[in-house]
């Protein structure tokens, strides 16, 4: 490890611990990195989440919003500290650790946890969608089609740069895939926008749900946190689970929160937009080399080895948008 970069790093950990205590009465004792912009501050006993907010309006928001979710019922969540910590122009929140169970990490190739993760974005979605317009009005408008058509962009700009990829033909394909998508989805925009408007997560990533040791589930980190309808969590949650359902359609409709959008054409053109491959390919082309080395065989994976599935499960929902 760089030496300039350890001093760093063991640097600020001094000076957040100092920090810790001398803005909180509870008798920190160490701190350690869990991940970027986050660590784990202990006492003897207790362990807490110290984490790195952009800016202090934002940590404002979350300490709102995660206190009317309490008050409206939603308890599977974190409280938050009211009181930052400022140091230099670096803004920390201390959030309450909730411990992970034995079986804590929620897995999207396993149906229950699945279901488990619909049901209680569900109640989370119920508590947002009466939340206070206090809170409402500090929050961004999610808008699902500008954030594609520019992804689709980035990825197309990429793909002037790799034109003897040996995998230019599937990165084609996918690319025309969203052309298609978003034709489509430009010509139903309301869907996207429609009332009533909840605050959506934002990242239904399986990391950003925890099973506790007693096997209750709590949904964690609001940094993308949005006013949209509902079903724009259930799509990126729909996306995130059909490469572990094999990308059957009869699979991914048998949960019951998103049964109704089995016809909407709007919800099923919008799961043929293959957000993961760009996400994954941006984040693979802006890495460093060495990233990009030890990146690849996830990316290989991630283009390749559900190809033919994917094909059929896109030509099935292409089939059933046209007849729609």
């Amino acid at each position: 490890m760089n030496n300039n970069f350890s001093e760093e790093r063991d640097g600020i950990q001094r000076r957040l611990l100092l920090l810790l205590r001398e803005n909180f009465e509870l008798p920190f004792v160490r701190i350690k990195p869990i991940k970027k912009m986050v660590w784990q501050a202990s006492t003897k006993n207790q362990h807490w989440i110290l984490k790195e907010f952009s800016t202090l309006s934002l940590f404002a928001r979350q300490v709102s919003f995660t206190e009317e979710l309490k008050k409206n019922g939603f308890t599977q969540t974190y409280s938050i500290h009211p009181k930052p910590i400022i140091l230099s122009d670096r803004v920390f929140g201390l959030i309450q650790f909730i411990e992970a169970g034995a079986g804590g990490n929620i897995n999207y190739q396993h149906r229950p946890d699945i279901k488990d993760v619909f049901l209680l974005l569900q109640a989370y979605h119920h508590a947002t969608s009466t939340i206070s317009n206090t809170v409402r009005e500090q929050m961004p408008v999610f808008e699902q089609i500008n954030k594609w058509k520019k992804r689709l962009t980035d990825f197309r700009q990429t793909l002037s740069l790799y034109t003897q990829h040996p995998l230019r033909s599937q990165l084609s394909y996918f690319a025309d895939l969203g052309d298609w998508a978003l034709d489509k989805m430009q010509k139903q925009a309301s869907f996207f926008t429609e009332e009533p408007r909840c605050i959506i997560h934002g990242d239904v990533a399986s990391h950003n749900f925890i099973r506790d040791k007693k096997n209750r589930l709590w949904l964690i980190d609001f940094d993308l946190i949005a006013l949209a309808p509902a079903h724009i969590d259930y799509l990126q949650l729909s996306n995130r689970i059909l490469p572990h359902l094999n990308w059957e359609v009869e699979r991914l409709f048998s949960f019951q929160p998103i049964q109704p959008f089995k016809t909407k054409a709007a919800f099923i053109t919008a799961l043929v937009y293959p957000t993961d491959i760009f996400r994954e390919w941006l984040h693979f082309t802006r890495s460093h080399s060495l990233e990009q080395k030890r990146r690849w065989p996830m990316m290989e994976t991630l283009l390749l080895k559900q190809f033919k599935q994917r094909m059929k499960f896109n030509k099935e929902i292409m089939k059933k948008v046209e007849s729609l």
